[in-house]
C-alpha cells in the first residue's frame, strides 16, 4: 500500500515539472580580432583592424596610441592611430572589453625607433598640426629653423607628463594654440637666458601654458635655469622681438643670479626683455616670479614684461593676476612693476591692469635706489601709460630711497600717465631708522627730467585725468638730508621739472607718520612741486591729508599741494602754478605755519582755486578762507580763491 502511494506521488511531481518552462539561456558575449598585432614606422600613422563582436564593447589604449571609435555594438572596423616616435622603439596594447566584462581581445602595437640624426638642424615634423606631446617635442626641436612662412596650429590640449625640455633657442614662425592648453611641462635652460623660447621673432598666440583647466596652476610646470646657469633675461619668452597675443601663463618663472651679464636684466611673467619694436596684446600672467641669489646688475621685474627698452613696443589689454613679492638682496637699482619694471623708449601701455600685490621685502638695501608701481617701476623717454588700472597692494619695507606708487614709481623724460585708476593701498612701513629720501603716492611717485624727441622738440611730462581711491601711508623713522625729503600724495609725490598735473582726482587718505624730526610733506594731489615749470590745474582732492613728525616742527600738509616751490637745501623757485584746483578734504598738520586747504607752503601762484574741508579741525568758511587757504609761512600769491561747495 505504501509502495503504491509513493509511486503515484512521484509520477505527479514529474508531471508538474514537465509542465514548467525552463529559463532562457543568455548568449555568451564574445570578441575576436582577426589581426592580433600592428607595426608602425617611427613617423606614426593610422591603420585599421576588424573587430567581430556580438555585444556592446569598449576600447582602452595607452597614451601614444589612440583608437576611433572607443566604443560600439557589434562588428566594427576600428582605426588605430600612433603618434610620431621621437625616441626608442616601443610597444603598447589596445584592450577591447565586452559590456559584461566576460570577454576581451588584445591588440599588440609596436613602433620603430626614430633613426639617428646627426643633423644639428632637425627637419620639421611632417604637417603643421600638433596634437600630442611627442609632436610638440618635435616642434620645439624644429622651431629654430622655421621662418615667418611656417604656420603651426595646436589642435588639442597637451599633457606633457612632466617632460623636461631645454629652452627653444629661437622662433620666427606662427604658432596658434587655438585656445588649447599645454601643461605638465618643465623647462630647464642651459643658456644664460631662461625661457620656453629664448628669442621670439614670430607670433605666438591663443595658448594657455601651465594649467589643465585654464583656471589653476597644474602644480608641476616650471621655467628655470639648469644647474649653474641663468643670470640673464628670464620669462616665458626671454627676449621678445615679435608678437604675443592671447597668451596666458601659469608656469612659475625662476631667476638665478649665477652670473653678471654686464648689462641690465629683465625678468617677466610673459617676457623678460624686448629690445626692438614688438607687441604683447590680450595676455594674462598668473605665474609667480621666483628670484634667488644676489643681483649685482640693474634689474627690472614685471608681471607681463621685465624691461621694454625700445621705441614702438606696445603692451595692450594685458593683465597681471599674480603677486610679485621680491625679497632677494640687490646691489644695484631694482625696478618692479605689476605690468613692466622699466622702459627706455616710446613704449605704450594701454588698458592694462594689475590685480596682484607688488612688494619688496628685504632688510639689506640696494647700493643706489629702487622703484615700485602697480603698472611700472621706472619709465623713460616718452613712455605712455593710458587707461590702466591697479587694484593690488603696493608696498616696501626696505630702508632705501623708495619711489612707491599705485601706477608708476618714477616718470622720467617726457612721459605721460593719463586716464589711470588706482584702488590699491600704497604703503612704506619701516621699523628701523633710516636716512634715505622716500615717496609714496596713488598714481606717480616721482617725476624727474624732461627730454627731447627724435626731431629735437621738447617733451613735457603729463599726469592727466587719473583717479586714486587707495590709502597712501608712510610710517618711518626718517632723518634724510636729501633735498627730496619724505613725501606722500594722492596723485604724485614729487614733480620737479617741466610737468603738467591736471584733471586728477584723489579720494584716498594720505598720511605720513615720521618718528624722527626729518622734514615730511603730505599733499592731496602733490606733495612737492619743485625746481621749475610745474603746472597744476583743475585737480580735486576729497581725501583726508595728514603729516606728523616727532616734534611737528618740520611737517607740512596741503589739500592740493604740500610744498609749492621750496626745494630744501637748494634754490627755491616761483614757477609753480596752481590754477582751478579744489580741496574738500580734512587737512591735519602740527606745524600751523605750513598747513593749508590748498597749499601747506607756497612760493608760487595759486589762482581760481576752491578751498573747503577743514584745516586742523577748523571748517573753512567765508570768514577764514583767506587765512586757511595756504600756510602762514607762504610768500607766494593766492588770488581768486572761493569757498568750495
Amino acid at each position: 500500500m505504501k509502495i503504491k502511494s509513493f509511486f503515484i506521488a512521484s509520477v505527479a511531481v514529474l508531471a508538474l515539472a514537465a509542465c514548467e518552462k525552463p529559463d532562457p539561456v543568455k548568449p555568451v558575449q564574445s570578441l575576436d580580432l582577426k589581426t592580433k598585432s600592428l607595426t608602425f614606422e617611427y613617423t606614426g600613422g593610422t591603420q585599421s583592424v576588424s573587430l567581430e563582436a556580438n555585444c556592446a564593447w569598449t576600447a582602452e589604449a595607452q597614451g601614444w596610441v589612440t583608437v576611433a571609435p572607443v566604443s560600439g555594438n557589434g562588428n566594427t572596423n576600428v582605426s588605430v592611430i600612433a603618434a610620431e616616435n621621437a625616441g626608442e622603439a616601443r610597444e603598447a596594447k589596445v584592450v577591447f572589453k565586452s559590456e559584461d566584462g566576460t570577454a576581451k581581445a588584445e591588440l599588440l602595437v609596436a613602433q620603430a625607433s626614430k633613426p639617428d640624426d646627426t643633423n644639428p638642424n632637425p627637419p620639421e615634423p611632417q604637417g603643421n598640426v600638433i596634437k600630442t606631446a611627442a609632436e610638440l617635442a618635435d616642434f620645439f626641436k624644429a622651431a629654430p629653423s622655421m621662418t615667418a612662412e611656417d604656420e603651426w596650429t595646436i589642435e588639442a590640449d597637451i599633457d606633457c607628463g612632466g617632460t623636461v625640455v631645454d629652452g627653444v633657442s629661437s622662433f620666427a614662425g606662427v604658432l596658434d594654440g587655438k585656445g588649447h592648453k599645454i601643461y605638465n611641462l618643465v623647462v630647464e635652460c642651459t643658456d644664460a637666458k631662461t625661457g620656453l623660447v629664448l628669442s621670439n621673432a614670430g607670433i605666438i598666440k591663443n595658448i594657455v601654458f601651465g594649467s589643465k583647466d585654464g583656471k589653476d596652476y597644474d602644480g608641476k610646470s616650471a621655467i628655470k635655469p639648469a644647474a649653474g646657469k641663468g643670470g640673464n633675461h628670464t620669462g616665458l619668452v626671454a627676449d621678445n622681438m615679435g608678437t604675443l597675443e592671447k597668451v596666458e601663463n601659469f608656469i612659475p618663472v625662476s631667476f638665478e643670479a649665477n652670473a653678471d651679464p654686464g648689462a641690465r636684466v629683465g625678468i617677466g611673467g610673459l617676457v623678460g626683455n624686448s629690445s626692438v619694436a614688438s607687441t604683447i596684446t590680450d595676455c594674462v600672467n598668473h605665474a609667480t616670479i621666483n628670484a634667488v641669489g644676489e643681483i649685482t646688475q640693474e634689474t627690472s621685474i614685471g608681471g607681463i614684461i621685465g624691461f621694454a627698452q625700445a621705441n614702438e613696443i606696445k603692451v595692450v589689454n594685458c593683465v597681471n593676476a599674480a603677486d610679485l613679492v621680491v625679497n632677494l638682496p640687490v646691489k644695484k637699482v631694482i625696478m618692479i612693476g605689476g605690468i613692466c619694471g622699466r622702459t627706455n623708449g616710446e613704449v605704450l601701455f594701454e588698458n592694462c591692469e594689475n590685480k596682484g600685490a607688488v612688494s619688496y621685502e628685504q632688510a639689506e638695501a640696494p647700493s643706489t635706489w629702487m622703484a615700485i608701481g602697480g603698472i611700472g617701476g621706472v619709465y623713460y623717454n616718452g613712455t605712455k601709460i593710458m587707461n590702466c588700472k591697479n587694484s593690488g597692494a603696493i608696498s616696501s619695507n626696505l630702508l632705501q630711497a623708495s619711489r612707491v606708487a599705485g601706477i608708476l614709481g618714477t616718470l622720467n623724460s617726457g612721459g605721460r600717465v593719463e586716464g589711470c585708476t588706482n584702488s590699491g593701498d600704497v604703503t612704506i612701513n619701516q621699523a628701523e631708522p633710516n636716512a634715505n629720501w622716500e615717496t609714496a603716492s596713488g598714481i606717480v611717485g616721482l617725476q624727474e627730467k624732461d627730454s627731447k624727441d627724435a626731431e629735437g622738440n621738447q617733451r613735457r611730462n603729463y599726469v592727466v585725468g587719473n583717479t586714486n581711491t587707495g590709502k597712501i601711508t608712510i610710517k618711518v623713522e626718517n632723518t634724510t638730508s636729501h633735498a627730496n625729503r619724505l613725501t606722500a600724495a594722492g596723485i604724485i609725490g614729487i614733480g620737479c621739472l617741466d610737468i603738467e598735473v591736471s584733471g586728477n582726482t584723489n579720494k584716498g587718505a594720505v598720511s605720513i607718520e615720521n618718528k624722527a624730526d626729518g622734514e615730511a610733506f603730505s599733499g592731496g594731489i602733490m606733495a612737492m612741486a619743485i625746481v621749475t615749470d610745474v603746472v597744476m590745474k583743475d585737480n580735486v582732492n576729497e581725501g583726508a591729508v595728514s603729516c606728523k613728525t616727532s616734534d611737528d616742527a618740520k611737517s607740512c600738509a596741503g589739500g592740493v599741494v604740500a610744498n609749492a616751490g621750496r626745494y630744501p637745501g637748494k634754490s627755491d623757485v616761483t614757477t609753480v602754478t596752481v590754477t582751478g584746483d579744489k580741496n574738500v578734504g580734512a587737512i591735519t598738520c602740527g606745524n600751523t605755519a605750513m598747513v593749508g586747504a590748498i597749499a601747506g607752503f607756497n612760493l608760487g601762484k595759486l589762482s581760481g582755486c576752491k578751498a573747503g574741508g577743514s584745516v586742523n579741525g577748523t571748517k573753512l568758511t567765508a570768514d577764514n578762507l583767506g587765512t586757511l587757504t595756504q600756510g602762514s609761512a607762504s610768500t607766494g600769491s593766492a588770488e581768486g580763491t572761493t569757498l568750495a561747495n
